[in-house]
């Protein structure tokens, strides 16, 4: 009990820098070292050569605190990293470039479809991302690192992020290509069921990278020229993050553009089946209505009924019912109404 207490009271009155998820740094090549939380500081402010790599989780108070009171950023950028804007946006502050850049929300075990945000501020000799839940790019950033990557310069860093991005929407453009894949088939083969709504899902899901994508590619596009006039390097990864995140958004679009056709197919086909089904019971009710007619005569409880003293009646009563039905029958084959 006393330990769970002296724990809460840390947390409380721990510096902030204890809230940190992890901090790197990276040599002059591009190798990684592991930074003490409490030394993130002291190694910020060292003008020694490479560059820090500081990850915060903001759903930790302790993060939000250093951001406020620690980090080496202008008070924009600190807005920008722990502020609640979840708009994308990218801009050049003097030598700092801040972001909100979409990314999947990594799961225990794989990574969801759920579009989150990632936030960062990136000057020529630092990284500082914060993210409210976990995030594939920057985990599979860590486990590159982890596996021997390098990253000699924050530019190449920011690079591998995008770039992760960009090929878990490529997987999820194929995985949503075969689902429309099967729906299609299914489709074309049998009656629809289910295959509305699940194309509805996948055109759903693909409208929302599809709108993510176009953005992100815009916004790159704008800091391109920015960047060219004092970092051409940087400029020229930014160029190619545009060119690639433009090509899986075609690919993107060009699924939900065939899940539009598909679900229309769809629906179609449904449409036509409805109506098939409406015409055969509206000739059904065509070739009843004469017979129901004739038992409702022959139903009424007055004198002088036809066949009441006949001996066979009933069966001479059914005759003339299904007489009157199969005149109706005629009579709409006649008319080409079948």
């Amino acid at each position: 009990m006393s330990s769970a207490r002296t724990h809460a009271i840390d947390l409380a009155t721990g510096h902030p820098a204890t809230g940190i998820v992890w901090a790197l740094r990276f040599a002059a090549d591009g190798t990684a070292e592991r930074i003490a939380n409490d030394k993130v500081d002291e190694m910020l402010r060292e003008p020694a050569g490479g560059w820090i790599w500081v990850h915060l989780a903001l759903a930790d108070t302790r993060c939000r605190g250093w951001i406020t009171q620690y980090a080496p950023i202008s008070e924009m950028a600190r807005e920008v990293l722990a502020g609640p804007e979840k708009h994308l946006r990218l801009d050049v502050l003097g030598d700092e470039v801040v972001g909100v850049v979409p990314d999947l929300q990594q799961g225990f075990i794989e990574t969801g479809d759920e579009l989150v945000r990632l936030r960062f501020v990136m000057t020529e000799r630092m990284m500082i991302t914060a993210r409210q839940q976990p995030v594939h790019s920057v985990e599979h950033t860590r486990r590159a690192i982890d596996s021997g990557k390098r990253f000699p310069t924050v530019v190449s860093f920011l690079d591998a992020i995008i770039d992760h991005f960009a090929d878990a929407i490529a997987q999820m453009g194929e995985r949503l290509g075969g689902e429309l894949d099967v729906i299609e088939e299914n489709v074309m083969r049998e009656e629809p069921a289910d295959e509305q709504r699940r194309v509805g899902k996948v055109r759903l899901q693909a409208a929302r990278v599809h709108r993510q994508l176009a953005q992100l590619k815009a916004m790159f596009a704008r800091l391109e020229p920015r960047l060219a006039a004092h970092n051409k390097p940087a400029a020229d990864s930014i160029g190619a993050l545009a060119h690639k995140l433009d090509a899986i958004d075609h690919e993107i679009g060009s699924i939900y553009e065939r899940a539009r056709l598909l679900l229309d197919e769809a629906a179609a086909k449904v449409s036509a089946i409805t109506n098939k089904r409406l015409f055969t019971l509206s000739i059904l009710t065509a070739c009843l209505l004469p017979p129901t007619l004739v038992t409702g005569f022959f139903g009424m409880n007055t004198k002088d009924l036809p066949f009441q003293n006949t001996d066979g009646g009933t069966w001479l009563a059914l005759l003339v019912a299904f007489a009157a039905g199969a005149i109706s029958y005629w009579a709409l084959r006649k008319m080409r109404a079948l």
